[in-house]
């Protein structure tokens, strides 16, 4: 009979119990089995007191997204890598600005648009920033926060603005997410109302921030009202079925306080090693130690001037009794500092999804190819979250909310269908002139075409193609006939004039002659 002492021993006195005892032992020896085929699932000595679970990623935002939120905001008010992180994000994310360029393929209507939008952009928040800076502040906000919302604010036409519309930018803290259950309309879940679709219908936001202390000392908190879906700009990033974002600092949260921590306790520990410079100690034969009364009114330590030490203060010189020679104090090297702090700086970078380099500005390690792909990393990063958050969740709903207000404010035709084209700001290159060979050689087989490349970098492609009409239409209208290197029509790649005469003969056509003068 196998099994251990007592196994056999209750087997002995009761065979069906102790055959029921074998039978189970197996089955838990199997599911042990079972369970130890993954690592990470184990639940040994090692992993026994890994507490994870499979809870609702709202439950558990729920519980635990504003005290992430409230560190967050507190390294972001005194860490410099916190804050250095929010603003780098936001600067690659935004930059100067993702330009919108209306489409309804009638060159007219489109310029219309868009001068009507640039004279709004200027006043399109509330708070008095620029349609591109209020962006860049929700890129911020979203990074810091976890989530920002903007709300459509229409205003009257005596107003005048250019279209009677403002954007309020609200933080997070303004949506109420005491409010969940169930309705006949469907749920409610942490202040977001959804329809029987899962759709959402709304969001209950407060009218000020919580805590604030608006119209008087005491902070108060106003009951919370129903804001249509159609109205707010939910900006944050998903990663999961989830009704809120959650703070980008949230897996370094630890890591930045804890260096943090660290990083002071050193400053403490150097200034405490420089407050003694010496000290003067007993140093002549004559010095009798059996003189000195240990406990007596006179003090041990003095300072120069005779005066009793009462606290240690940087520089110091003290004066041991009966003191004659001199000792200076030799402060402690701390080896492996630096490499330390490296090290979690770089775990801290991955946690933050941005290069080490671009968060503590220490290029010391990096060399031309692992900074180039590096930043190409950052920059499909970039991408991601321009295109699937950024222009989706806000820009677009914003665009959308502007041209309604055109429409019924008259600026435009009710009728016309207007689309948009979002062009993003360039991530300067580290290469370019390696970059333009490429794009040029892409052009030329085909890959690409010159709207894509001109798009990349950061401008409208009919922008561009109309400034160059400008440009060679004053330069057609000029007494100087001037023809430039950049002109392609006329002059090719190594500089020579497209169709003029060669030393191998040959005559120049109508368009060369038209172009006139000479090269600069």
């Amino acid at each position: 009979m196998a099994g251990n002492i007592l196994d056999r021993t209750i087997g002995f006195f009761s065979p069906r119990a102790g055959a029921e005892r074998l039978a189970y032992r197996r089955m838990m020896e199997v599911q042990e089995k079972a369970r130890a085929a993954y690592d990470g699932a184990s639940t040994g000595r090692i992993g026994g007191g890994w507490s994870a679970d499979e809870a609702d990623p709202n439950w558990v935002i729920g519980m635990n997204g504003r005290p992430l939120r409230a560190r967050a905001a507190d390294l972001l008010r005194n860490n410099p890598l916190a804050k250095n992180a929010d603003s780098k994000h936001a600067d690659y994310i935004v930059g100067t600005g993702i330009i919108p360029r209306a489409k309804t393929g009638n060159a007219e209507s489109e310029k219309l648009i868009n001068d009507l939008f640039d004279k709004w952009t200027k006043v399109a928040f509330v708070d008095g920033l620029d349609f591109y800076g209020g962006c860049h502040k929700m890129a911020k906000m979203m990074v810091g926060d976890g989530e920002v919302y903007a709300r459509r604010r229409d205003r009257r036409l005596s107003d005048g603005l250019p279209v009677p519309l403002q954007v309020e930018i609200l933080s997070a803290t303004m949506c109420d997410w005491s409010k969940n259950g169930f309705d006949v309309g469907g749920k409610t879940v942490q202040g977001v109302a959804f329809s029987p679709l899962n759709q959402r219908k709304g969001y209950w936001m407060f009218p000020d921030a919580p805590g604030s202390n608006t119209g008087g000392w005491t902070a108060t908190v106003r009951d919370s009202g129903f804001i249509p879906a159609d109205q707010i700009a939910h900006l944050f990033e998903a990663d999961n079925n989830q009704v809120h974002g959650v703070t980008w600092l949230s897996s370094v949260t630890t890591d930045l306080y804890n260096l943090a921590d660290y990083e002071f306790a050193e400053n403490v520990r150097k200034k405490a090693e420089s407050c003694l410079v010496g000290v003067v100690i007993p140093g002549t034969p004559d010095y009798d130690p059996n003189n000195q009364v240990v406990g007596g009114t006179d003090p041990i330590l003095k300072d120069p001037n005779g005066n009793p030490v009462q606290r240690m203060e940087p520089g110091m010189f003290v004066v041991a009794h009966g003191g004659k020679d001199i000792r200076f104090n030799t402060p402690a090297a701390t080896a492996g500092i630096e490499t330390y702090i490296r090290v979690r700086h770089r775990v801290i970078a991955a946690g933050l999804r941005i290069p080490y380099e671009l968060l503590t500005g220490d290029f010391s390690q990096a060399n031309f190819a692992s900074g180039k792909l590096g930043l190409l990393a950052y920059k499909i990063f970039v991408e991601h979250v321009q295109w699937h958050y950024m222009i989706p969740l806000a820009l677009q709903r914003m665009w959308d909310w502007f041209i309604d207000a055109a429409k019924l404010a008259g600026k435009i035709p009710m009728d016309l269908e207007v689309g948009v084209e979002w062009t993003p700001p360039e991530i300067e290159s580290l290469s370019r002139y390696e970059d333009a060979q490429a794009d040029e050689l892409e052009m030329r087989i085909g890959k690409r075409s010159p709207q894509e490349v001109i798009s990349k970098t950061g401008r409208a492609p009919q922008t561009v193609f109309n400034e160059f009409v400008e440009w060679f239409d004053m330069i057609a209208k000029s007494k100087v006939k001037l023809l430039f290197d950049y002109d392609v029509a006329h002059v090719s790649k190594n500089g020579q004039f497209q169709g003029q005469s060669t030393s191998q003969g040959g005559t120049s056509n109508d368009k060369s002659k038209d172009a006139g003068g000479s090269r600069p």
